[in-house]
């Protein structure tokens, strides 16, 4: 028999180490097995869809990686959060400087209020729903009850409606009784007798109504004195107007017959100096405002009608039409003045009455239309 031959020390040393861990049990092994068996029965499928995914495919390494990498994470946030919970904890146990101050006479303390306060939340949870019960039996009795509500509602309208019309209709029967009989009559519909107010009769009516003919009559007759006179007022205004007109030019001939024979004479008496006087007085002032508003001259078309011819600083002519009753202005007319609406003005002159207004408007834009630009 031959002999064997003599193994190497490292063959056997490696033998050894073979032997040795094939005694060790596999945890890796048993924790892969236990991963699928968990990922068979469907215990992923329960929770998040990275997991759902993963119990599809448990062997899938990047499904691996991510879900390791999903409870490493949640795992660091536990430990943060219970880092900072003891933190906090021995921060307030060194500053109220006493360790056994959160102890279990306090925790019992605190959960014996706690029971306490859920027990009155129990009951007012209880009272809550006996109202809320409540509340549902009166409205299932309100609906129960709204039939006969809206019908007792519709009756009394109808009710109110009549008696508004029985008291309206008494109040006609008051307007055709006897004033004896109206106190009863407002009486019966509820109203103060002390405001029934005595009713006139027809012949008292038909007097009242003549002596108002009579009036009316008597006013139209001063009216038309009034328009007569005012007639005639104008009109010899108008004639004196152009009287003075007229006189004018025997004025300025006297006037240089007067300065003529001062000069013969040497001398001048003091009524002719006065006569003088005035008469320079008033053509001077006349000349001046004509140049002053650039007026050259006016004329009386009609009775109830004033034109002005205008020369400076643009030939224009404005007519001013008065109302032949009141005086007052009625209407205007602009011409001459291209490009100048004067509507507005003229209404607003004719709503105040006032002439000189309208005048000085017209003055100011036919001053602004001669300027050029």
């Amino acid at each position: 028999m031959e002999a064997s031959p003599e193994v190497p020390p490292y063959i056997a040393a490696a033998k050894e180490v073979q032997e040795a861990i094939d005694q060790v049990p596999s945890y890796l092994v048993e924790y892969k097995d236990a991963y699928i068996e968990r990922a068979e029965r469907g215990d992923f499928a329960k929770l998040g869809s990275s997991q759902s995914t993963l119990s599809k495919h448990p062997t899938y390494p990047v499904l691996v990686r991510d879900e390791a990498l999903l409870q490493k994470e949640y795992l660091k946030k536990l430990k943060s959060k219970f880092i900072e919970h003891s933190a906090k904890v021995q921060f307030l146990k060194f500053i109220r400087r006493d360790e056994n101050q959160w102890g279990a006479e306090e925790n019992e303390a605190l959960e014996a209020q706690n029971q306490k306060d859920k027990e009155e939340l129990r009951q007012q949870k209880l009272k809550l729903q006996e109202s809320f019960d409540r509340s549902i039996e009166l409205a299932k009795q309100l609906e129960a009850e709204r039939p006969e509500l809206i019908k007792e509602s519709k009756e009394a309208s109808r009710l109110a409606k009549e008696i508004s019309e029985m008291k309206l209709e008494l109040l006609r029967l008051a307007r055709d009784k006897p004033v004896e009989e109206v106190g009863l009559i407002y009486f019966l519909i509820g109203e103060n007798t002390n405001q029934v107010v005595q009713r006139m009769t027809v012949a008292e009516a038909e007097e009242i109504l003549d002596n108002q003919i009579v009036q009316l009559q008597e006013l139209d007759t001063d009216l038309g004195t009034i328009q007569s006179s005012a007639t005639l007022t104008k009109a010899s205004l108008t004639k004196a107007s152009a009287e003075l007109e007229t006189l004018k030019p025997q004025v300025q001939k006297a006037k240089a017959q007067l300065e003529a024979a001062a000069a013969a004479k040497g001398q001048v008496g003091n009524e002719s100096q006065m006569l003088s006087r005035l008469c320079e007085w008033y053509a001077t002032a006349e000349d001046m405002y004509k140049d002053l508003v650039g007026l050259s001259s006016y004329d009386n078309p009609s009775e109830n009608e004033l034109r002005l011819y205008y020369q400076s600083p643009s030939p224009y002519t404005i007519s001013l039409i008065f109302n032949p009753i009141t005086k007052k202005l009625a209407d205007a007319k602009l011409s001459g003045l291209n490009g100048v609406d004067a509507r507005e003005a003229i209404s607003l002159a004719v709503a105040r009455n006032d002439p000189s207004q309208l005048l000085w408007y017209t003055r100011t834009r036919a001053t602004q239309t001669s300027v050029p630009l």
